[in-house]
């Protein structure tokens, strides 16, 4: 882990860098290596602010707090990170975990219906074309769900069903 740490306005004490770079070790379990992480301390008037970008191979975090002193600031954008790193580390576990799970489950599903034994059934297509009105009268003359026919107007297979509300849906190719 590489920590550069820069000060605006600020004098950077042995202390103060000694701090800093032991709050920011805390952070190296959440995240695979190569880190670099920049923290830059700098202070206006009244307010001392700390800005932490750290770069990994999980991306770029950044995080900036202020307060009234240097430490409490350092205090809590390491422990915002860290609840953000935390919740991005568990977030990829868990996707691991579904993922998994979703693979085994189809797997188990392709073993289960590749035991059955699927047939497939042929039925004409009546080659003599329709308008849509005539099929609407044969599909509930058959009692069937759907119709397949060639469209009298334009020459081209289309299919008519019925819906659930009761009406007929037309499905027209391109």
């Amino acid at each position: 882990m590489q920590i550069i740490i820069t000060g605006k306005n600020v004098e950077l004490s042995q202390a103060l860098k000694d701090y800093v770079e032991k709050k920011v070790s805390r952070l190296q379990k959440y995240l695979e290596e190569p880190i670099t992480v920049n923290v830059v301390l700098s202070s206006e008037k009244f307010r001392r602010m700390v800005d932490l970008t750290i770069s990994s191979k999980e991306g770029v975090f950044h995080g900036s707090e202020e307060s009234h002193d240097m430490y409490t600031s350092i205090d809590k954008v390491v422990d915002t990170m860290e609840v953000t790193l935390r919740r991005k580390k568990e977030k990829i576990k868990e996707s691991r975990v579904r993922g998994s799970k979703s693979i085994a489950e189809v797997g188990f599903l392709t073993e289960a219906s590749s035991t059955e034994e699927r047939s497939i059934i042929e039925e004409k297509l009546d080659s003599k074309p329709m308008s849509v009105e005539e099929a609407v009268l044969q599909l509930e003359a058959d009692n069937r769900s759907f119709l397949v026919f060639i469209n009298a107007e334009t020459g081209k297979v289309n299919v008519i069903y019925k819906r659930k509300d009761g009406n007929f849906g037309l499905i027209v190719p391109d």
